[in-house]
């Protein structure tokens, strides 16, 4: 383990937000705190919304399963991927039970000739594989998918998603048609599954899994999941209504899945793993990964348009899974850096009105997650709390990185890299620094309370640190000391 620097930064977008709040708490306390305050509550009511979901919407009318054998076009989208994964991936396609399918892989962009040659010539020994080298082609995964929906056989009636890095079940196309009841369907998902590794990584996988253990598990009571990128079956007539794969969002299958429940499709969650693939372990892969995630599926639902009014339990569960990795803690961190920049010049009861929502927000965050946690593992408490503190380590992202898509921003498609290499872990030591900074301001203004609270987040920040550096980092890992708002 190699120790290489550490690194300050502080945006200018930031600087203006804190400098705002600054003159609220020094001129308008009052205004300050009732707008925290609304937040919490606005917090309180997305996490009960959370929680019905886990109640359901009662049981659906069992459905026969169907023993149609509809011709699928399975595509796979690559991206400078390396060539004997791919190759590995293609013949676990090709390994079905199920027979009738063609396999259409479209590479786009991959520079590397050494990356898509070897897969090309792989396909041209093959019956029903045809592989597309698409240069400079337009809209990322997208823009491959809906190249690869066009040259579909014309007899196809689904399609099937398949990333890169996954290996088929040999019964997955087998289950995913059958699961298809009625013509209302217009998507069957399938859980994302990951090959774990080593047993360090046990906590990074549950942390991915309880969004679909909780999340896509209860929506599928009102047929109300949304697509999740890979190991989905899709109606190719409800893909063509609604203008094949979106464009304008990095989160291409979850506005896909906005897209069908807003036309009144139903999309049909089954929770058994049919395929695994390589999870993004190394922090640098997961923040790529979480971050486009959070940036998507908000542009999704600053889109959403389904009724609350006339489909409620779908706008639910739609709502809920699409804010699964966002919170609302943003403005109560600001506010926290505010007060302890300002300390010697507030009044301590001045100080406490503004200090105290802050950590209700905290408090509504951290109450609600570990109860879904619980809800999910039971009396696995240990099991609940390490998954906790996994999805504690990047709250910064949850709490910032989806603003800029309230003022227009656009952010590019950043690929996940899958090749399994290692690079550097970075410690972010602003939040344990900040709210330790609150314990010893609390304490000279004479506010225990709130003093108790922010030592228990500095503690919480300290073990999420230490876990999620034990669960991604190895030997080899250089180490980097961060002092940031977000990573």
């Amino acid at each position: 383990m190699k120790v290489l620097g550490r690194t300050t930064y502080f945006p200018w977008g930031y600087a203006i937000v804190l400098l705002s709040i600054a003159l609220l708490a020094v001129y308008v306390p009052v205004a300050l705190t009732v707008a925290v305050s609304m937040l919490v509550l606005a917090m309180c009511l997305l996490e009960g919304l959370k929680l019905k979901l886990w109640t359901g919407f009662g049981k659906r009318p069992e459905s026969q399963k169907s023993d149609h054998t509809p011709r699928i076009s399975v595509h796979l989208a690559i991206s400078s991927e390396p060539s004997g994964m791919v190759i590995d991936t293609i013949r676990s396609i090709l390994a079905q039970e199920y027979s009738n399918f063609e396999i259409i892989v479209v590479d786009n962009n991959t520079k590397d000739d050494r990356l898509w040659k070897p897969v090309s010539e792989f396909c041209k020994q093959l019956e029903d594989v045809r592989f597309f080298h698409l240069k400079h082609w337009p809209f990322y995964k997208s823009g491959a998918l809906n190249f690869a929906r066009k040259v579909s056989d014309p007899e196809a009636e689904f399609i099937f998603i398949v990333d890169a890095d996954y290996r088929l079940t040999p019964d997955a196309l087998d289950l995913a048609v059958s699961h298809v009841e009625s013509s209302s369907i217009a998507l069957v998902q399938f859980p994302q599954a990951y090959t774990c590794h080593h047993e360090r990584h046990i906590p990074l996988l549950n942390e991915f899994d309880h969004f679909f253990d909780y999340y896509c598990s209860k929506a599928d009571s009102c047929y109300g999941a949304l697509a999740t990128g890979t190991l989905s079956l899709i109606r190719i007539m409800a893909l063509d209504a609604v203008g094949g794969w979106p464009v304008n969002s990095i989160t291409e299958d979850a506005e896909l899945g906005a897209r069908l429940q807003a036309r009144g499709h139903d999309i049909k969650y089954v929770h058994r793993v049919i395929g695994k693939g390589i999870a993004p372990t190394s922090q640098e892969d997961f923040l790529k990964q979480r971050k486009r995630w959070i940036f998507g599926n908000i542009q999704t639902l600053l889109n959403f348009s389904l009724s609350p009014v006339r489909h409620f339990e779908k706008w639910i569960s739609g709502v809920s899974q699409l804010t699964a990795w966002a919170n609302g803690l943003g403005v109560p961190i600001l506010c926290l850096l505010c007060c302890v920049l300002l300390s010697p010049w507030l009044e301590a009861n001045t100080f406490g009105k503004i200090v105290a929502p802050c950590y209700w927000a905290f408090a509504v965050f951290v109450l609600s997650k570990m109860l879904q946690l619980q809800l999910l593992n039971g009396p696995k408490y240990h099991h609940s709390f390490r998954t906790f503190l996994i999805h504690f380590s990047s709250l910064d992202i949850g709490a910032f990185h989806w603003w800029p898509v309230l003022l227009g921003s656009e952010r590019p498609f950043i690929r996940t890299d899958k090749s399994g290499t290692q690079s550097e872990y970075r410690i972010n030591i602003f939040y344990p620094c900040l709210h330790f900074g609150i314990f010893l301001c609390s304490i000279g203004h004479g506010l225990p309370l709130i003093a108790l609270g922010a030592l228990c987040m500095a503690l919480l920040h300290l073990m999420a640190i230490l876990l999620d550096y034990r669960c991604r980092a190895d030997a080899t890992t250089n180490v980097m000391f961060n002092f940031k708002i977000h990573l």
